[in-house]
């Protein structure tokens, strides 16, 4: 005799739910069946969640500012300046500063001709000064070594990721301080007291070489000692560039390039490092103009482009590079800052943003506007002996306990200083930089052609 059988779930029961205790009260007759954890009360408490113990690590952006230096020892008389970017100071002295003295070349015309006495027509020698300083600084983070939060923290290895995290932030740091001084000369250690004496740090002032895109060289900004018209000067030339050729953008050509490379030699003298053989510049390139200037190679660039496969072995060695453009060595840039315009008239003021440690970046990168969003990205432009960096001593890592040795501080700590290299006078009114310069370009979109 065939038996009428009903898929359990799909019919009202006709019974009592295993004696409808409290654990099934909430239970009826006509509950669908099978039961669920949240029809059963127990949902929160029974439905597992699994963990994975290894512990992930936010990703940041790439830093290029590593492996481009050299060392150079002072000894408080003549000091040989390597053919890098970076002069790594060493000095034994306890002084808070080391001074480079820097003599001018002989200018001038001769005497000639046998009406032409020489006395009375001697030139003497212009010197000048580069003051080097440092200064201490140091991140750290809080831990435990034992109790309730730290059973529940430590089975990811959290305390134990402290040091790598810390490592992680000085060089991130360190790739800020590097455009921080190639942009404002001294990094933000150096304008803390405690550089120049136990009050005082060092006044951040604007690199004396600023080269804008789609601006003929006779109207690049003028370096000015006073600060405010300085900025103005540079406003004035970047309002220049909202037209001409390139519309209301200004960003990176074949023309901008050779210009570029020729203002660099010649106009601003700036010493060139020796990469592959030949005298070569670094320039350093917002990501964005990066690409545009690829996919001008795939037009107008033409031959006078090197691939990074044509490059030498030490060329290639550069982190980011991209290629060369004559002596100009292409590195893209991801962390590169911007400037940020209020206005271009007379009291013009600037808004300078970099990318900190640790993904904490407040940049501009809105695409620009002449009268909304005045926004540019920095590059550089680097020859040799561009910047200073002096480490009095090197990353250590020290801990303090406390509360009977359960919580602790961990820090690391350290006593240097990342500066731009340029000479000076007592008044301020010299500024010889043969060693940067900071390239401007308008905030663009890779979508529209401007």
């Amino acid at each position: 005799m065939a038996t009428n059988r009903v898929k359990v779930g799909t019919e009202t029961l006709t019974g009592p739910i295993q004696g409808n205790n409290d654990t099934f009260a909430n239970l009826t007759t006509s509950t669908v069946r099978p039961y669920t954890l949240e029809g059963m009360d127990v949902d929160t408490a029974l439905k597992v969640t699994g963990v994975q113990k290894k512990l992930q690590i936010e990703a940041t952006l790439d830093d290029v500012y590593v492996d481009v230096g050299a060392e150079v020892v002072f000894t408080g008389k003549k000091v040989m300046v390597p053919d890098a970017v970076v002069m790594r100071l060493q000095a034994d002295s306890a002084s808070h500063k080391e001074v480079m003295p820097l003599a001018s070349p002989l200018a001038g015309p001769g005497r000639g001709g046998v009406s032409e006495d020489q006395t009375g027509y001697e030139r003497g020698a212009v010197l000048r000064f580069m003051e080097a300083y440092y200064n201490e600084y140091s991140q750290a983070m809080s831990g435990e070594e034992w109790g309730v939060n730290y059973n529940q923290v430590q089975v990811f290895d959290l305390y134990g990721q402290i040091q790598p995290m810390l490592s992680k932030w000085f060089k991130e740091d360190t790739g800020m301080q590097y455009r921080e001084a190639s942009l404002e000369t001294y990094a933000w250690p150096l304008a803390k007291p405690g550089t120049i004496d136990m009050t005082t740090g060092c006044t951040q002032v604007l690199n004396s070489n600023f080269y804008i895109a789609n601006v003929a060289d006779g109207s690049q900004p003028d370096w000015s000692s006073t600060e405010q018209t300085y900025i103005n000067s540079i406003a004035t030339a970047c309002d220049s560039a909202d037209g001409g050729q390139n519309g209301s953008y200004a960003n990176i050509d074949l023309d901008y390039l050779i210009a570029l490379d020729e203002y660099a030699q010649n106009t601003k003298k700036i010493k060139p490092v020796t990469l592959g053989g030949k005298p070569s510049y670094l320039v350093v390139l917002p990501s964005k103009q990066y690409k545009k200037l690829v996919k001008t190679n795939q037009g107008q660039l033409g031959s006078v482009w090197e691939n990074v496969q044509s490059l030498s072995e030490e060329e290639q060695n550069f982190p980011g590079i991209a290629g060369r453009v004559m002596s100009l060595v292409i590195i893209e840039d991801q962390r590169t800052p911007t400037i940020e315009f209020d206005k271009y008239s007379s009291g013009a003021a600037m808004t300078i943003e970099y990318v900190e440690p640790g993904n904490d970046d407040n940049r501009n990168k809105t695409i620009y506007n002449a009268t909304t969003n005045m926004a540019w990205d920095a590059g550089f432009l680097y020859g040799a002996t561009a910047l200073i960096d002096w480490e009095k001593r090197a990353l250590h890592f020290e801990d303090e306990k406390q509360n009977y040795g359960k919580d602790y501080g961990f820090g690391g700590f350290t006593e240097r200083g990342i500066q731009l290299a340029r000479y000076t006078n007592d008044s301020g009114s010299a500024n010889v930089n043969y060693g940067s310069m900071v390239l401007m370009f308008t905030a663009t979109s890779l979508v529209t052609t401007a």
